[in-house]
């Protein structure tokens, strides 16, 4: 999680120096640049509130919001369409 929200904050300072830089350009180029920086600064300021959401929705039930969960190889085996893949030699 702690990645995750490193990930917005560079996102963040992305948007900012984008828009920044934006502001020093004229013409067609400003203003593109501002609407691109805007969106990422919105996209990145989204990203933590959906975060928090996903965490208070699997605070009740945390095994059934795991990343481990729905994973294929927990159970100790490769998933069936992956079995052809390793050969005849791996195979026991």
């Amino acid at each position: 999680m702690t990645r995750q929200i490193a990930a917005y904050l560079i996102t963040l300072a992305v948007g900012y120096w984008v828009l920044t830089l934006a502001g020093k350009e004229k013409g067609t180029n400003q203003k593109i640049g501002k609407v691109i920086g805007w969106i990422i600064i919105v996209v990145s300021l989204f990203g933590p509130l959906c975060l928090a959401a996903c965490h208070m929705k699997c605070g009740s039930d945390p095994v059934e919001c795991s990343y481990m969960s729905h994973c294929p190889m927990e159970k100790g085996g490769m998933p069936g369409d992956m079995q052809g893949m390793m050969g005849d030699k791996d195979k026991k």
